[in-house]
């Protein structure tokens, strides 16, 4: 029997909402304690986070990335703002 796939904290921020930067991936923090005390670091920093299982560091990322992306395009709130962000920044004078 194979061991279980390790959990990954994909932490990440929001320049704009059409963007997405991955700060870090590391491993889940074990206990409450832990989890708590590191989900208020992050969100200090103005960071989010994605709780991804998978076999390594940059299959989570990939897979955070993709969940990202369709919430984007599965939300219309969403959409409209990273659509209206992107006419504005790509207007010409």
């Amino acid at each position: 029997m194979s061991s279980p796939l390790p959990t990954w904290w994909v932490i990440y921020r929001e320049p704009n909402p059409a963007e997405i930067h991955v700060e870090a991936v590391e491993p889940a923090p074990t206990g409450d304690d832990a989890q708590d005390a590191r989900c208020a670091e992050f969100t200090a920093a103005g960071q989010r986070a994605y709780v991804i299982t998978a076999p390594d560091a940059e299959t989570a990322s990939d897979i955070a990335l993709r969940v990202w992306a369709e919430e984007l395009v599965t939300s219309p709130a969403r959409l409209a703002a990273a659509n209206a962000h992107n006419a504005a920044s790509h207007r010409t004078n």
